[in-house]
């Protein structure tokens, strides 16, 4: 779950502020990837840990797109994932994250109904030691790999944990901080490194596009312009969702970073990670206006 928490500024230490403006939105990389790709027409399963207290709408939300939740466990005693996101008018942000059950999923069982039933498996965000038991059992069913850390490359991870995972991979994603983080974990000079160890690499870079990185080519996807930017949250979720819309339809790589751009392009249009997400109808659209679908 989000808590998105607008404030006049940002508190200094040891002192109280007024809040402006609190809400409360579905969030989380794997429901916003889930619900976004589904949205989209892929077929999508979430495998996931939350709490006892995982909100009805929220679960009623995902299997009303379609999204299979035969593997969205929840462990008693515990508490939902949660992050409270504190930003003022000038668009500075702090966050306070809860991990929930995912703190300690080293020590849960593995959710392999997901993995078995599906032809990709997406690693977001979670414990590394948890999705190295996934990626042994995906590699065992020759189940493709998408490995995707996110923000926790830079605080759960070490270069052993990291190197494993991205040697079973076929897709790496991160954006410009992400990759920079991977390079050092790999120990390589330049993102194609990284080719030596995954097979693509996608390269988010903001409002400057994305790149995808293959052992033949770099290819440059560009920026789809959205009609307006509200918050910029979930949009690396929404690519991604966009991305693998591309590829279950056996798209090209460029028109599936185009499809990826596009999606975030949405998301950003409205606060909070899965208020304005397209449908396919609507993503082909726009995308039309940068490559022939």
């Amino acid at each position: 779950m989000d808590q998105i928490i607008t404030l006049r500024h940002l508190p200094r230490r040891n002192t109280s502020i007024e809040i402006v403006d609190r809400r409360r939105y579905f969030g989380g990389t794997a429901g916003n990837l889930a619900r976004a790709a589904s949205r989209l027409g892929v077929k999508t399963a979430l495998a996931s840990f939350v709490g006892d207290d995982f909100p009805l709408d929220y679960r009623d939300a995902l299997r009303r797109e379609g999204v299979d939740l035969r593997d969205l466990r929840a462990v008693r005693g515990t508490t939902t994932p949660t992050v409270w996101v504190f930003s003022d008018p000038k668009g500075n942000q702090m966050a306070v994250i809860d991990q929930g059950p995912m703190k300690e999923a080293a020590k849960l069982p593995i959710l392999g109904y997901s993995v078995r039933e599906s032809e990709l498996v997406h690693l977001g965000t979670g414990r590394p030691e948890y999705y190295t038991r996934i990626a042994n059992l995906a590699a065992e069913l020759d189940r493709t790999i998408g490995f995707d850390p996110s923000q926790e490359i830079h605080y759960v991870y070490t270069p052993t944990l990291f190197q494993k995972l991205l040697r079973r991979s076929t897709y790496f994603f991160g954006n410009e901080a992400e990759i920079t983080q991977a390079k050092r974990f790999a120990r390589v000079p330049s993102t194609e490194g990284l080719l030596k160890f995954a097979s693509v690499v996608v390269a988010t870079r903001g409002s400057k596009g994305s790149t995808v990185y293959t052992r033949g080519e770099r290819i440059r996807i560009p920026r789809v312009r959205p009609a307006r930017i509200v918050d910029v949250t979930g949009a690396g979720d929404a690519y991604r969702a966009g991305f693998y819309a591309g590829l279950s339809r056996e798209f090209d790589l460029r028109r599936c970073g185009i499809l990826g751009s596009t999606v975030a392009s949405f998301v950003v249009e409205a606060r909070g990670t899965q208020t304005h997400l397209p449908t396919w109808p609507q993503a082909l659209r726009r995308a039309r206006q940068y490559a022939p679908f």
